[in-house]
């Protein structure tokens, strides 16, 4: 085993060393950062302070040039035709008086001049002169501009616009008057003062280092203050927003460049600072830091590896104790932690072990002795009490109540749970039903849980006297639990649930009202809740008189299903109608009419194997019936089937006797004795029966229709033969002529002596 410990708090003190070494360098780059982010926020702010400055002059121009365009004298002298009428002379020394006050009130214009387009002559604030004079005047001192080029600008419309005819020549223009500027006939020229513009931007000038130019909308240079040798240098490309910055190259040194954008004439305001005026003022802060780096290196140190032999020391005495103690291999583990850390981990894992198996043990004695109490077979006095604190079982009342829950089929709630075992399904499905049926019954009273013979056990300790309320919410409750189990896990649930028994001795009164409830549910079926009050009262007489077992007996030999059911039914009702029907006298009610079906089946004309699949496959079902009503099922299921075994073998006889009879008549119609006694002999069958035979196969009464085949052979005869009426008569069965006639005549209409003479 390694001394990795020792390594890892070394490597560690000495991490934590570098945390300060990083965090100052950290400093030192964010306070190089802030300084940067400083100067260019100052150089914006005074930017910002120019624009202002300049703004508010412009607007001040543009106020004048308003006024100048609105003024009376001046809108009627640029509309006037003729410029030689004396009045107009006058007019323009009215012009020149009111130009001169315009450019007297603001000290940022150079001079002004309104130039009429026509007349191709401009006033200024001292004279008139024509275009050429003009210009030589006031603009041929600048370079960057030709008489042509001043000429054209004069002729466009301008709607108060700040243009640059040369360098440091800026102008404000706009087109008079102002109401008609699209066909303005003269153009107002106010020249500004860039002596006074360069002194306001001259203002930001940094240590008297840095530049501050003015830039068009088209970032055209407009005016620079400070060192203009590299301007060419900067790329104005760069300028697209209202405002921001970025650095670059400016001859050999890095500048930092910041701009702001003007609103009231698109004009760009751009300082140029070097950035070496404020990196130095970093220099000292830089000297400190690493000062205190050299410090932190060379005598934090060796403090970091003294500190941590020191503190390694007590962990060494720890392992020296615990290594003979260890059972895992040494060797395996990986530093003196993972050494403490296997002991105390060996050492928990038996103790939870050991616990463990104590609570297993304590809750499997526990649901044993809650199952013995139930069952009543418990010490009584101390000893019962003992166990009792023994198991912590403390009881609040002595009032007590049993639920009692079987559990039926709970397959659908596995469909998707792949190979789990039997044995923990059933686990979980008691999982599922002791929690929330606990829960719901501890919103009321104290409830403790055990396994009884496979069904799970409810002893419920009242927490009120009123028995008639508490009755009520047992059954709630578990209506509730039925609810949720079954509709939420697809648990089926019988329930059966006792009455409410004074004192500990009642428990097992208790239990065994519960176990006999939930018996019941072989008469009225499972996945219910049976109290013990339904059951409690049960009739002990069966009506099965043996006048209706012969009546269900005959239904059942001359295959009437709908009335053997019918009887069936009527046993039935009239043992449950009355009162409850006990579990004994229920089962042997099942077991009566099972017995007289099968007698009845004894007494069917039926083969040896007849029936036989049938009544193995009744015997089997009823085996795995768990309910009175799947009883009753199987057997309205197996009458059905006896009942359709009969019928088609009356159906099959009753086709072969038709013959048979119909055969008999036809051959013995010349007999005079021929009666449906005779038949009944010969055949073995009863008049009355025999009489409703022929008339269901014929359509006819049994005289009708030997009568009616005595008149069809007679007709035969006499269309055949010359035998007389009287032979006719003989050889047809009739004892004398009159009956025959008369008879003939009933069923053609005619005598037989007239059915002749018509032939």
């Amino acid at each position: 085993m390694k001394r990795s410990v020792f390594l890892f708090w070394l490597y560690s003190n000495l991490t934590i060393l570098c945390i300060p070494i990083v965090i100052t360098m950290l400093v030192l780059f964010q306070s190089q950062h802030l300084l940067n982010s400083e100067v260019i926020r100052s150089n914006k702010a005074l930017l910002n302070q120019v624009k202002q400055s300049l703004d508010n002059q412009f607007k001040d121009i543009k106020r004048m040039g308003l006024q100048l365009s609105l003024d009376p004298k001046v809108i009627k002298y640029v509309n006037q035709t003729d410029f030689d009428n004396p009045q107009v002379k006058i007019d323009t020394l009215d012009l020149i008086t009111s130009l001169r006050s315009y450019a007297a009130s603001n000290g940022d214009i150079h001079d002004l001049y309104v130039y009429l387009k026509k007349g191709h002559f401009g006033v200024t604030t001292s004279t008139m002169n024509q275009d050429e004079l003009l210009f030589q005047l006031l603009h041929a001192g600048n370079k960057g501009i030709t008489m042509k080029q001043w000429s054209d600008s004069m002729e466009k419309i301008y709607y108060g616009n700040f243009l640059q005819f040369a360098d440091d020549d800026l102008v404000y223009m706009q087109s008079l008057p102002i109401q008609n500027a699209s066909e303005a006939p003269a153009t107002l020229v106010v020249m500004l003062n860039a002596e006074r513009l360069k002194a306001a931007i001259s203002n930001i000038q940094i240590a008297q280092a840095g530049s501050v130019l003015i830039l068009d909308s088209t970032n055209k240079l407009l005016m620079t203050a400070g060192d203009s040798d590299h301007v060419s240098d900067i790329d104005f490309e760069q300028i697209q927003s209202a405002e921001g910055s970025f650095s670059q190259k400016w001859g050999k040194e890095e500048v930092t460049v910041s701009y702001v954008s003007s609103v009231e004439n698109e004009w760009k305001y751009v300082s140029i600072v070097p950035t070496k005026i404020y990196s130095a003022k970093v220099s000292q802060l830089r000297s400190w830091i690493y000062a205190g780096l050299f410090l932190c290196i060379f005598v934090g140190g060796p403090m970091s590896i003294w500190l941590t032999r020191r503190h390694y020391m007590p962990i060494r005495r720890m392992v020296d104790l615990v290594s003979p103690k260890v059972k895992s291999n040494i060797e395996g583990i990986g530093n003196e932690f993972s050494l403490l850390q296997s002991f105390m981990s060996e050492n928990e894992a038996l103790q939870v072990t050991a616990n463990r198996t104590i609570q297993k043990q304590q809750d499997v004695l526990r649901s044993h002795f809650l199952a013995r109490l139930l069952k009543g077979r418990v010490e009584s006095g101390s000893a019962l009490a003992q166990s009792m604190e023994s198991f912590d079982l403390r009881f609040e009342t002595n009032r007590f109540a049993v639920l009692l829950f079987h559990i039926g089929d709970y397959e659908a709630l596995f469909v998707d749970s792949g190979s789990r075992d039997a044995e923990s399904k059933l686990q979980y499905v008691y999982y599922i039903v002791t929690n929330i049926t606990e829960e719901l019954i501890r919103r009321k009273h104290t409830v403790f849980t055990t396994e009884v013979d496979g069904m799970i056990a409810f002893l419920v300790n009242i927490q009120n006297d009123d028995e008639v309320r508490t009755k009520q919410d047992l059954i709630e409750i578990a209506q509730e639990a039925q609810t949720i189990i079954q509709g939420k896990f697809y648990i089926q649930l019988t329930i059966g649930i006792s009455d409410i028994h004074p004192l500990l001795t009642g428990i097992p009164l208790g239990f065994d009202e519960a176990l006999e409830a939930l018996e019941y549910k072989f008469v009225i079926g499972p996945s219910q809740i049976i109290p013990f009050d339904r059951i409690k009262r049960p009739k002990n007489e069966l009506y099965y008189p043996l006048d209706m077992e012969r009546q269900l007996i005959n239904h059942i030999r001359t295959g009437q299903y709908e009335e053997a059911m019918e009887a069936v039914s009527e046993l039935i009702v009239t043992n449950v109608s009355d009162g409850t029907l006990s579990l004994q006298l229920g089962k042997l009610l099942m077991f009566e009419l099972i017995g007289t079906i099968l007698k009845a089946i004894e007494h069917l004309d039926q083969g040896p194997n007849e029936l036989a699949v049938e009544k193995h496959a009744l015997i089997k079902q009823l085996t795995q019936c768990e309910s009175f009503v799947e009883i009753e099922d199987e057997i309205y299921k197996f009458l059905k089937t006896v009942c359709d075994y009969v019928d088609s073998k009356k159906k099959s006889h009753n086709t072969n006797l038709k013959d048979q009879v119909l055969s008999y008549i036809d051959e013995h119609l010349a007999d005079m004795d021929l009666s449906l006694t005779s038949l009944s002999l010969k055949f073995e069958v009863n008049a009355p029966y025999l009489s409703r035979f022929i008339k269901e196969q014929s359509g006819e009464t049994f005289i009708d229709y030997v009568n009616k085949q005595r008149v069809l052979l007679a007709k035969q005869l006499m269309t055949e033969t010359d035998d007389t009426i009287t032979d006719i008569t003989q050889k047809v069965g009739f004892s004398n002529s009159n009956t025959f006639i008369r008879v003939f005549k009933r069923y053609e209409g005619i005598t037989p002596g007239q059915f002749r003479k018509g032939e």
